[in-house]
């Protein structure tokens, strides 16, 4: 199956105080589309590839290069300058390509590729070209296509995303750079999905999240780039909206002079700053990147205030203020839209961008993967359409459990979405259903001092569409279900239940009460990605770093099998026809080098059919 962004709209245009009858898109299934003209001519302007990319549907036979030997070569040769700074093709010219290259957007016949050419080399007449062949010598190209430099100027800051969906063949690995006046960039490495009918073996997944360029170094990128994987997953806060002084060499002053991003300048200057950094380029050019967002592409700890219909939160000076939220709103995502390469629906109504009043409308980011009959992959967007959660009147997410039990109305996902994600899964053929997840599905409760509290943050604040949802494929029979999560900054396995229960007395909460979530059935696994580099809940101080009390938070949380709040690093996930293994890594954020080592914390082996989860590292090395 493609990646399958929203394709059918419901007709009623009114819109509604209640978020669960509020109109959202209903997403439904594509059909594999066969060639790069049908796409553009069927799709142009309904996704990144269309919207945002480079090559649109009226100058795609003018910007696609053939074989013929009159095509204009010339466009991609490699001058001997070009040749001097690319060495050995991992380094590339840095003074023409200064952040990179990277993939998304995956389907079974294409990917989406992007970059950005430095200002001082954009000429306003040289044309980008982009090459992809079956390796990195480009002597047997697969497409080659050339961009008007009007394409990529100023009004889309310099950047290119190119869609070459319908060229490619299905579940291969291609070679693919840019050249820009006889300057070539980085050699990467991108991979399209396997054809819905196919029956591949297995799917390998490197999984990240949680990046605060000023809260420690990208080591763990470099490590990743390094896997063996098909695809990185990135389950959110790509970037934080955070200016100020870092860890040793690192700072970020704001075009506008504030201390959080307030415009699109600042969230481009955000982009650019983080992708300024090799580590992080390095595994965005080695690996086709699957991206799902979360809070902080935007703001942090954000929700949708449906009385006001405008986003809101209060981690902003103007958090209240509905139009700068609907603004900023529309300035993260036009910034998203240019440097992240995912394949969302992205439909402005206007040519200015995204209708501040219309953002729900007109922006669309929950979609699913397939990767033939072996798995499916389904993205959820918990930011755009979430009401707002227990206990809003202050910036923290810890809540009582008595507030997050009242209104049970909460929703993380909105009516159409959750309509979509229940009926998908549950429909799906796949033999593993995999959920890209940005915020902890588990229960989590913390207790101290006679208090019991939850993360209302995440699902814990949204108890009841959570066990509608979950109980709900338990119900349906869905098996083979892991939820895949960042967010928290944490390592984490543990057992999705159709229901966790809520107990509003800390009394019945500790380690000699009965677990209210005893007698509920497990649906799936959940297994937790920490952060690259953003503190911790030990190094934020909300958590003491004793054995002790991660003890008590597993007698409190018996569903969690393993829970860790003091490593930062990544997760790899193998899925097999057999068996589904998650392997977790801690890679020191202290260095910026390349040459951090990283060391195996733990290993858990789920098999198919089974919701039981086996840990299968010999003891590890992080306990």
């Amino acid at each position: 199956m493609t990646e399958n962004p929203a394709n059918a709209r419901e007709e009623n245009d009114t819109r509604r105080d209640d978020p669960d009858t509020r109109r959202e898109e209903a997403h439904t299934r594509d059909e594999p589309r066969e060639t790069r003209r049908s796409l553009l001519r069927a799709a142009a302007g309904a996704t990144l590839g269309g919207a945002l990319s480079a090559l649109s549907a009226e100058d795609a036979a003018a910007v696609r290069l053939t074989a013929d030997p009159s095509s204009d070569d010339v466009a991609f040769e490699v001058d001997s300058r070009g040749r001097d700074r690319q060495g050995d093709g991992e380094q590339g010219d840095e003074a023409v390509f200064p952040h990179g290259i990277a993939s998304g957007g995956p389907t079974p016949n294409g990917v989406l590729l992007w970059t950005r050419v430095d200002s001082d080399a954009h000429d306003g007449e040289t044309p980008l070209a982009v090459e992809v062949a079956a390796d990195d010598s480009f002597d047997e190209p697969a497409f080659r296509g050339t961009v008007p430099s009007a394409e990529f100027g100023s009004d889309r800051d310099y950047t290119a995303t190119v869609d070459v969906d319908g060229e490619l063949d299905p579940d291969t690995r291609y070679a693919y750079r840019f050249v820009h006046d006889g300057a070539a960039s980085t050699v990467g490495q991108c991979r399209t999905l396997p054809a819905p009918d196919a029956s591949p073996a297995s799917l390998d997944l490197a999984i990240a999240s949680c990046n605060h360029y000023l809260d420690g170094y990208f080591g763990a990128f470099a490590h990743v780039g390094e896997e063996d994987a098909d695809f990185l997953l990135h389950l959110g806060d790509f970037i934080y909206e955070d200016a100020g002084d870092g860890v040793e060499g690192r700072s970020i002053d704001l075009p506008s002079g504030a201390e959080q991003a307030t415009d699109l300048a600042d969230y481009r200057h955000l982009y650019r700053t983080y992708r300024s950094d090799p580590n992080l380029r390095r595994a965005l050019a080695n690996h086709t990147m699957i991206h799902v967002w979360d809070d902080h592409e935007v703001v942090n700890d954000r929700w949708w205030n449906y009385d006001t219909n405008a986003p809101e939160t209060y981690s902003h000076p103007r958090g209240d203020d509905p139009e700068f939220m609907r603004q900023l709103y529309v300035d993260a995502i036009r910034a998203y839209t240019e440097y992240v390469p995912a394949r969302v629906t992205y439909e402005p109504s206007g040519g200015d961008g995204l209708a501040p009043d219309a953002l729900h409308d007109e922006f669309r980011l929950y979609r699913s993967l397939g990767f033939g009959d072996l798995a499916e992959l389904f993205l959820t967007d918990e930011r755009l359409y979430r009401s707002p959660p227990p206990s809003t009147e202050d910036s923290g997410a810890s809540t009582p459990i008595e507030d997050a039990v009242a209104d049970p109305g909460r929703t993380m996902l909105g009516r159409d979405q959750r309509r979509w994600f229940r009926e998908a899964v549950t429909q799906s053929n796949a033999r593993w259903t995999l959920w890209g997840n940005e915020v902890l599905a588990s229960a989590f409760r913390f207790v101290g001092d006679g208090d019991a509290r939850v993360n209302a943050d995440a699902w814990d604040g949204y108890r009841s569409e959570r066990r509608e949802i979950l109980s709900g494929f338990g119900e349906s029979g869905v098996e083979n279900f892991l939820a895949l999560t960042g967010d928290m900054h944490s390592y984490l396995a543990g057992y999705l239940l159709s229901d966790y229960g809520l107990g509003d007395d800390a009394a019945d909460l500790t380690e000699d009460a009965e677990s209210p979530s005893e007698d509920a059935d497990r649906v799936g696994i959940e297994f937790m990605a920490p952060a690259i580099s953003s503190d911790n809940l030990v190094e934020s101080g909300q958590l003491p770093d004793t054995e002790a009390v991660v003890a008590g938070l597993q007698a409190v949380n018996p569903h969690v099998e393993w829970f860790d709040s003091h490593h930062w690093g990544y997760a790899t996930v193998q899925i097999t026809r057999d068996e589904a293994v998650y392997s977790a890594y801690a890679v020191d954020r202290e260095r910026d080098s390349a040459d951090v080592p990283k060391r195996l914390l733990r290993r858990y082996r789920v098999p198919a059919g089974s919701t039981e989860m086996e840990r299968v590292d010999d003891g590890g090395e992080g306990g």
